[in-house]
């Protein structure tokens, strides 16, 4: 059963037989900002996102081929409320559906991607903030980070897979970065956005 989270922290199951979109010969599932996704490897569904200045954090339960990952727009806030788009609120709360799962903290690894400077007039370079939060709670909580695809100038599409094979697509396309950009603009002031049709694998 996929577990999927949207940005008003509703969780969702999912029946894999249910997924037909298919991504580079994988059954797909796409998580949008403020969401994230928790599958097994028996599942045999692939996660996907775009991500501009937004940040994933990816886990994986070496011991129960458990997959994880959330995509969050902004490090943290003392007001975040309940929103995903928080990347603190964001993690913690995926964490805790691995571990209700039955992970345990020394079986999971990490992978970060995301945090591109694509934001116009983005002068706080919120991109490199969410990295550095990423990199600091992995640190702080102990999880290797076992690799990291980072920063930068542009966007990038994910694709993340069973056994923790992680595809990775950065996007050099003007008119999609716009959107991106246009996307995550919206996602700091509210909770809506349009759904991802960008398919770049």
């Amino acid at each position: 059963m996929i577990i999927k989270a949207q940005i008003d922290t509703t969780i969702n199951k999912i029946d894999p037989s249910t997924i037909h979109t298919m991504v580079n010969g994988y059954k797909t599932i796409t998580i949008l900002g403020g969401e994230f996704a928790i599958v097994k490897d028996s599942d045999n569904v692939a996660i996907k996102t775009l991500l501009g200045s937004c940040v994933a954090i990816m886990f994986y339960d070496t011991r129960l081929k458990i997959i994880g990952m959330n995509h969050f727009l902004l490090p943290s806030t003392t007001t975040q409320g309940s929103s995903l788009k928080f990347g603190l609120f964001s993690v913690e709360s995926m964490l805790n559906e691995m571990y209700k799962l039955g992970s345990i903290k020394k079986d999971l690894v990490a992978k970060i991607a995301g945090g591109g400077h694509i934001l116009i007039d983005n002068d706080n370079r919120i991109g490199d903030k969410n990295v550095d939060f990423a990199i600091d709670f992995c640190n702080s909580e102990g999880f290797d980070i076992i690799s990291e695809h980072t920063r930068g100038e542009h966007g990038r599409v994910i694709l993340l897979t069973k056994q923790f094979q992680t595809f990775i697509r950065v996007v050099k396309n003007r008119e999609v970065e716009a959107e991106i950009s246009a996307n995550e603009k919206i996602l700091y002031s509210s909770p809506k956005i349009k759904s991802d049709n960008i398919t770049l694998f």
